[in-house]
């Protein structure tokens, strides 16, 4: 089931649920009231009548005509009446007008069932002549009001909803009318709720069904439409990470045909030579000695080399690297660098400089052939690009020295290790500063013209710092050229 008719569903079941809750407890709560209602006003007129049949018990010493008095109570309410409005002579002759009322008209107005029970609790009085002469339950009883004769308690006296808890017509009619409007009320909410429900559902699952829809096309390989993003809640968030990720796959594509021709490129030339050599020689174009010989092992080294470069590129990257933690001291490991290219920068007359800080030495934490060999491509990468009579710089960078790039670039800062190498080359653009460490990465000719280079030793540099829990950053030199940064762990003493 699609999730949609599945919101639905549960959005149907939790209102119904909640409508049938509301409406047993709300009728509940409105009948309980309404009976509590009536019995506060029936038990104020059984206060009224203990009163009134107080007096009786004490003029006439019982019971003893208690019922017909009850029943006449309408007819005297009814004399009096009359006698108010028009007299006591007219009352007499029987000619007002109340007088064609009947007392069951008038039982209405003055009270509602009346019982009395005596000191036992037997039945003295009914005004419905139900339960007469019958002795009611003491536990009944308690609900009524006692009648009071000479302070001693001569009885007690219930009146309507206190005798019979069931309500009287209009009592059920309003109930009715009550339960009536709630279940309307409910349905129209229930109804309103669903229909919101529903929306709001669309809502959710439209762009799920794009999301869904554009991650099918991605699957076929489709990376060219967006998802549309509409709103700023989560689900346009979502959105956007979804057109990110597209973008990133889109570049993460791109570059992996680029490594593909770059590399299919760099083999292609030693292979080539290779091919061509052998076939010279089979040819009789070249003779098989020794000179020939030494050719073509040179560009297959050449060749193992480049393999051999890929293969650790890949065990770097895909996290199979195997890293010793040892201490390294970086001051030692660079004095070494110097020492192994000091031919090659005196072959170009490039001067090389190693500037130290006056504490002890830097000591880092990982492997020291891996970090040995970060040292490695970057000073071979700056004596590459850097002109006859220029400079090679290595610097350990001091506290107060601030990297363009908002780091807080020193010896020791928050348990990091920091040093550049700066050059006085042609520099790094900046635009192309965000590319410079993927693999057979090259800048414009200006900056590559002859230097041989196959892209892979920046690579290989950044992904050994990064598996130290490093980085390396790039920014532009005070010798005009560039300068790499780079920080790595210190070795907590």
């Amino acid at each position: 089931m699609r999730l949609k008719f599945r919101l639905s569903l549960f959005f149907s079941i939790v209102i119904a649920a909640g409508a049938s809750m509301t409406l047993v407890l709300v009728r509940g709560s409105t009948e309980t009231m309404f009976r509590s209602f009536v019995f506060s006003g029936d038990a104020e007129k059984a206060k009224a009548y203990a009163t009134i049949l107080g007096d009786w018990y004490s003029e006439k010493g019982g019971w003893a005509g208690v019922q017909a008095f009850l029943s006449e109570m309408p007819d005297l309410v009814s004399t009096m009446i009359d006698a108010k409005i028009h007299g006591s002579r007219e009352v007499a002759q029987g000619r007002t007008p109340l007088s064609a009322y009947s007392s069951a008209m008038l039982r209405a107005l003055v009270a509602d069932r009346v019982v009395v029970a005596d000191g036992s609790g037997l039945i003295v009085a009914d005004t419905a002549g139900q339960v007469l002469s019958t002795v009611h339950p003491a536990m009944h009883l308690s609900h009524g009001i006692p009648v009071m004769s000479g302070f001693e308690r001569r009885g007690t006296v219930l009146v309507g909803s206190m005798v019979d808890s069931s309500l009287t017509g209009i009592g059920e009619r309003f109930l009715k009318s009550v339960t009536k409007s709630l279940i309307l009320s409910t349905l129209v909410s229930a109804g309103l709720a669903l229909v919101l429900g529903l929306l709001f559902a669309s809502r959710i699952t439209k762009p799920l069904g794009a999301l869904s829809q554009a991650a099918k096309r991605i699957a076929a390989g489709d990376l060219s439409l967006p998802v549309p993003v509409g709103g700023k809640d989560e689900l346009a968030d979502l959105s956007l990470s979804f057109n990110d990720m597209t973008t990133e796959l889109k570049r993460l594509d791109a570059a992996k045909k680029q490594v593909i021709a770059d590399a299919a490129h760099e083999l292609r030339t030693p292979l080539t030579l290779i091919q061509g050599t052998i076939e010279a020689m089979i040819d009789g174009v070249f003779s098989v000695d020794r000179a020939a010989l030494v050719s073509v092992h040179e560009e297959t080294v050449r060749l193992s080399r480049l393999v051999d470069t890929l293969r650790e590129l890949e065990i770097i990257e895909s996290g199979e690297l195997v890293l010793t933690n040892e201490g390294v001291d970086l001051r030692k490991a660079i004095r070494n660098a110097l020492a192994l290219f000091a031919p090659v920068a005196n072959g170009k007359s490039i001067s090389m400089e190693y500037e130290a800080l006056d504490s002890p030495p830097p000591v880092a934490k990982g492997d020291s052939l891996r970090l040995g060999e970060v040292i490695y491509n970057l000073v071979s990468n700056a004596l590459k690009y850097t002109p006859e009579g220029g400079l090679v710089r290595i610097r350990e960078m001091p506290a107060d020295d601030i990297d363009p790039a908002g780091d807080k670039a020193a010896g020791r800062v928050g348990g990091f290790l920091r040093f550049s190498v700066d050059d006085s080359g042609p520099g790094i653009p900046a635009r192309e500063r965000g590319n410079i460490f993927e693999r057979f990465y090259r800048l414009d000719k200006s900056r590559a013209s002859g230097s041989g280079g196959r892209g892979l030793g920046l690579a290989i540099a950044a992904e050994i710092a990064k598996a130290h829990g490093g980085t390396i950053t790039i920014s532009e030199s005070d010798l005009g050229g560039a300068r790499f940064i780079v920080c790595l762990p210190a070795l907590l003493s």
